[in-house]
């Protein structure tokens, strides 16, 4: 393998590529999807399409395999992928060396999160930071569990926030688990079933879902439960979930357009819940929440900036879970998380 960046650089040229070519290949593996790799990257579907098209060909075979779960990497892709990130790893480290160097010179702190993680807590530490440290550029993407631990391992991301149910963590990898954020499914006001005192996951889901693409095996596994009895009652919703949206603050705000339904964490939704923007359904059980922790690879010694970011992290994370306790006895639903 080469040993330096230059070496590298020069190593992919020669077989026709360049950084270009790196990155779109990792955006697939990350997202999953070529549709979500191209909204990533800022291009267009047909574009990265034929990127990767042109990228395959040159290399004399194919890089991903098209399957109903996505876009999964062949033995070639992980081969590519492998060598990838070790240049783009290499790049990153480089640009943080220069800029430490340059001294007074902006710098970047990149988080990355799963979406509930980052819009409930991630995304309010983020915001705090701009006062205490004017010099630091933040840069907070939300992204799939795989595209997660690959920020972190390439070290294109310094830290995480993400939901650690079901996940295979990477050995070089460690996690800070923070308190569980208790979730609800709300829906506009004056919904036809936002009056009742009480109701059924399978009548909830009699409505169009508005939920993440990828959900947890321990949320995936009631909801089917659930879905079968509102099949035998003839009242399933027929598209589950009826609209995919990775933002659930963008969920909650299609609510008021549509009779949808949103499962989402109480702390979350408090504000639009105070305001009476939406309400939240007479239904809570413990595996309807997320289980957010801090990912970081293991012994890597935080910035300044990065310990302060952590501590913020830790108090937005302290702050939604008493929300969420407030609301739970407001409502009358139980906090329990499991």
């Amino acid at each position: 393998m080469a040993n330096t960046i230059a070496e590298m650089s020069d190593c992919y040229k020669g077989m026709g590529m360049d950084l270009r070519d790196l990155h779109l290949v990792r955006a697939i593996d990350e997202h999953g999807s070529l549709v979500r790799a191209a909204r990533a990257l800022g291009t267009s579907q047909p574009s990265l399409t034929r990127g990767l098209a042109a990228l395959e060909a040159r290399l004399k075979g194919p890089l991903f395999t098209r399957t109903a779960r996505g876009a999964i990497a062949t033995d070639l892709g992980r081969a590519f992928l492998a060598d990838a990130a070790e240049v783009l790893a290499r790049m990153g480290d480089m640009q943080r060396h220069l800029a430490e160097v340059r001294g007074g010179q902006v710098r970047d702190l990149v988080v990355v999160g799963g979406h509930y993680a980052m819009e409930t807590i991630g995304l309010v530490a983020a915001a705090r930071m701009l006062a205490a440290f004017p010099a630091i550029r933040i840069r907070a993407d939300s992204m799939t569990w795989t595209g997660l631990q690959g920020a972190l391992l390439s070290r294109e991301a310094q830290l995480c926030i993400g939901d650690l149910r079901g996940i295979k963590l990477d050995p070089a990898l460690e996690v800070e688990r923070l308190a569980p954020l208790p979730g609800v499914f709300v829906a506009r006001p004056g919904h036809a079933l936002a009056g009742r005192t009480s109701v059924t996951l399978s009548e909830i889901l009699a409505y169009p879902l508005i939920t993440i693409g990828q959900l947890p095996r321990e949320v995936q596994a009631p909801l089917a439960t659930a879905r079968e009895a509102a099949r035998a009652a003839g009242s399933l919703h027929p598209a589950f979930p009826a609209f995919v949206q990775e933002g659930p603050t963008v969920a909650m705000a299609l609510l008021d357009q549509c009779d949808a339904v949103a499962p989402v964490p109480i702390a979350l939704a408090a504000r639009r819940l105070g305001r009476g923007d939406v309400v939240a359904l007479p239904f809570r059980e413990p595996w309807l929440s997320v289980h957010p922790g801090i990912i970081q690879l293991r012994g890597r010694r935080p910035s300044e900036e990065e310990g302060h970011f952590l501590d913020l992290l830790r108090a937005a994370s302290a702050e939604a879970d008493a929300v969420a306790a407030a609301w739970c006895a407001r409502l009358g639903l139980p906090a329990a998380c499991g």
